[in-house]
């Protein structure tokens, strides 16, 4: 019947708006979106207690993933970081590659293992909750991956807090591992420092320096799926669309261990103190002989 049909497609549009309205203040669309970071974890938080539909949430790996995968990106042991219900590390696991998934909310970790289950991968991911500002204090402490994926988790963090995120990941890469970072360039709550694509590229080089040992093997855009209902306007037609694609950077980098560093560093030092010490005994020797 075309009436059901267009007074279900209408009930569907107004479910959609509805649920846009009530992420709006979230997602950064209201006057008063920019909030504390303790206040927008505690939105995230309550968001998972709750059961609510989330953002970022659909139920789907993210198609920039998947082409990262083909294209050889994701190698060995992998590490999703603030991997919320585990779709990423699911959709990896399908495809052949042992993961470990951490978030801080046990009730997405517990949606995480029961999706993993249904999807009959359960013996190849495993999720553990975790602070990504203090992982010594979780599961994760003592492990190495070869890939640490962040599939939009960093910019949860705001700038002054983003190194010591990243101080807590350089321990988990194994030497040789790569850090594949997809991080979101729109402005929202959660990003309200964000100023778009350029900004984010300046930013992300900036953060992943040499200093801190960071080495940035490539950085090009792509785009970041969310759970965003919006509507497509075309002259006279409107077309719904239940996701967003925003802009995105995909970085790859890697990173040199502090200790390994440190070790060279050491070394070096030995070998000059060494030679310095056999340089003044020589000319010791030869001043006591003449």
């Amino acid at each position: 019947c075309p009436e059901i049909t267009a007074q279900t497609a209408q009930c569907t549009m107004l479910t959609n708006a509805n649920y846009f309205v009530m992420f709006s203040k979230l997602l950064g669309f209201s006057k008063d979106a920019k909030v504390s970071f303790d206040t927008s974890q505690k939105q995230i938080l309550q968001m998972y207690k709750m059961g609510e539909k989330i953002p970022w949430d659909v139920r789907a790996a993210q198609p920039a993933l998947e082409q990262a995968e083909k294209d050889g990106l994701i190698r060995g042991f992998v590490l999703d970081a603030g991997c919320g219900f585990g779709d990423n590390a699911i959709y990896l696991a399908q495809k052949g590659y042992k993961s470990v998934g951490f978030d801080f909310s046990p009730e997405a970790i517990d949606i995480a293992r029961q999706r993993a289950k249904e999807a009959g991968v359960s013996h190849m991911c495993e999720f553990v909750v975790a602070d990504a500002l203090n992982v010594e204090c979780s599961a994760l402490h003592g492990r190495q991956f070869d890939t640490i994926l962040d599939c939009a988790c960093l910019q949860c963090f705001p700038p002054d807090t983003q190194v010591q995120y990243l101080e807590n990941m350089a321990p988990l890469l194994a030497s040789g591992g790569a850090f594949v970072l997809f991080v979101v360039c729109n402005q929202s709550q959660l990003r309200s420092w964000c100023r778009g694509t350029a900004w984010m590229r300046s930013h992300v080089t900036t953060v992943f320096s040499a200093e801190t040992g960071w080495r940035i093997q490539s950085l090009e855009e792509t785009t970041f799926v969310e759970n965003i209902p919006r509507v497509q306007i075309k002259g006279a037609e409107r077309t719904f669309h239940s996701t967003t694609p925003s802009p995105c950077l995909l970085m790859v980098a890697t990173h040199s261990q502090p200790s390994s560093m440190l070790g060279a560093a050491l070394l070096g030092l030995g070998v000059a103190v060494a030679l310095g010490a056999a340089a003044l005994l020589v000319s010791r020797r030869g001043a006591a002989r003449s």
